[in-house]
């Protein structure tokens, strides 16, 4: 197999701002839809009147069903012959109109329908937003492969990318308290529909962008023999001996589990233990400035130590603070406030740069199993990765929402729970954020095995640099 040159008249311009600002906008799109699951548990549980057992039930079994689809729709990308859009882009842009309708069906508001009309409507809504989002997200996180060969490059587009994420999310995390929240801290539900379908209009957008501004630069020929014909079970055992693969992906579900998971109990904390639920998307947003931070270090610090490095030993800090949250005596006051977002930020900062530079990680488990098999397989290895994210945040909702009852929670109290449970889901918190930061270290530090040096023997011994890559012609878009 062998880069090629796409026989048309144009060549191939130089990696640089447009992509990367381009790619950002890929994932400010998909944010724009998939940031509002922070708000599912609560729509389905306070507004609609689903128990927690029933929510925890469903939304485990969606995930799971949400992960096993992804590597069927990778498998596809590398077994069909790419369209005129290129390998990926096609299936972005027919997604990106069904994403529009497809968010807002998550939050329709029948909150006096039947129980078993609102749990069909429940599973009939996410079933149709996931295979809408699988067809956007699985492509597009792909394409970070194809756009350029350089590791420092890609640790660029993948911190591009967490920042169209960020940018997205500032948007739910600041706005979205002001708007469904009512002054006794209780959900407004009803509002939910609009606002999905004015975020999915805008992600809409957002794809546009990331389709016209990005140019696939790595590419490869393969004759009829070599082209992968597509087995789900042969996908899965490939990824599993892709000791890389495994390594970043169950950092990653660690990762997902403190973020995604522990979105809604850190809705319900500010709701019930400091009693201010408008005020957590502020405060939610202060805890991930670390993020915005280290942008401008990613390039130096990835360049210096590696993506592995630069990853691995800020969690150490991080579990400290982590710690700490589960065992201070935080007081549901000023002060507690205070020293529960100071030890939020730097949990934050200690994940940040794993979480800016994961997608480049990815990018390098695909150049991985490329050497060890001599297979390009960009959408299985990204689609099976995908499969454990989407397993994550399948089980850390299902665990969380578990981990809620042991709290005493009771979801119809609303706002109004005991001072005994607020403290309780406080601690449960810290502990799920200690637990989770072990996990990443251990698997970053001890499994995954591309470090610096590695990456750079690896692209040495496939032959790629954009160099050479930039001189090939293709069809631009």
């Amino acid at each position: 197999m062998e880069a090629i040159p796409n026989n048309a008249a144009k060549p191939l311009r130089p990696f640089g701002a447009k992509d990367k600002w381009s790619y950002a906008m890929g994932d400010f799109g998909c944010n724009m839809s998939f940031a509002l699951n922070s708000y599912l548990m609560l729509f389905y549980t306070q507004y609609i009147g689903l128990s927690l057992t029933t929510w925890g039930v469903i939304i485990l079994l969606l995930k799971i069903w949400d992960g096993i689809n992804d590597p069927i729709m990778g498998g596809l990308m590398d077994a069909l012959k790419p369209g005129k859009r290129g390998k990926f882009k096609s299936y972005i842009f027919f997604g990106s109109f069904l994403l529009i309708v497809s968010g807002a069906m998550c939050f329709l508001p029948i909150p006096n329908a039947p129980y078993a009309v609102k749990v069909l409507v429940c599973v009939l809504g996410y079933l149709v937003w996931d295979m809408s989002y699988t067809i956007v997200n699985v492509p597009y996180g792909a394409m970070n492969a194809a756009i350029t060969a350089d590791p420092t490059e890609r640790a660029q587009l993948s911190t591009y990318r967490s920042l169209g994420a960020f940018i997205a999310n500032l948007v739910i995390m600041v706005a979205l308290p002001l708007f469904c929240y009512d002054k006794s801290n209780n959900l407004i539900g009803n509002r939910l529909f609009i606002i999905a379908l004015i975020m999915g209009v805008a992600g809409f957008f957002a794809f546009q962008i990331l389709l016209r501004g990005t140019v696939e630069r790595v590419q490869t020929h393969q004759t009829e023999e070599e082209k992968p014909k597509y087995n789900y079970w042969v996908a899965m055992s490939n990824f599993f001996k892709n000791r890389a693969a495994v390594g970043t992906t169950i950092a990653a579900m660690a990762s997902l589990i403190m973020m995604s998971g522990l979105g809604s109990a850190t809705q319900i904390l500010f709701q019930s233990f400091f009693q201010n639920a408008q005020l957590s998307g502020v405060i939610t947003f202060i805890s991930y400035l670390p993020m915005l931070i280290v942008i401008p270090l990613i390039k130096p610090i990835v360049k210096r130590f590696g993506k592995k490095e630069a990853a691995a030993y800020p969690l150490l800090v991080g579990m400290v603070a982590a710690l700490m949250m589960a065992v201070l005596p935080i007081t549901p006051d000023t002060k507690g406030l205070v020293i529960w977002v100071v030890l939020s930020v730097i949990v934050s900062f200690s994940f940040s740069i794993f979480a800016m530079v994961g997608w480049a990680m990815v990018a390098d488990c695909i150049d991985y199993q490329e050497l060890k098999t001599g297979r390009r397989e960009e959408g299985t290895v990204y689609a099976t990765y995908s499969l454990g994210r989407k397993l994550a945040q399948g089980f850390g909702a299902s665990i969380i929402a578990f981990l809620l009852m042991l709290t005493g929670y009771i979801s119809e109290n609303g706002a109004h729970q005991t001072v005994e449970v607020a403290n309780n889901i406080r601690q449960m918190i810290g502990w799920v954020y200690l637990g989770g930061l072990v996990l990443m270290f251990v698997f970053l530090q001890w499994v995954y095995n591309l470090d610096k040096k590695a990456v750079e023997e690896m692209e040495t011994a496939l032959g790629r640099n954009n160099a050479s890559l930039v001189g090939q012609t293709a069809e631009e878009e």
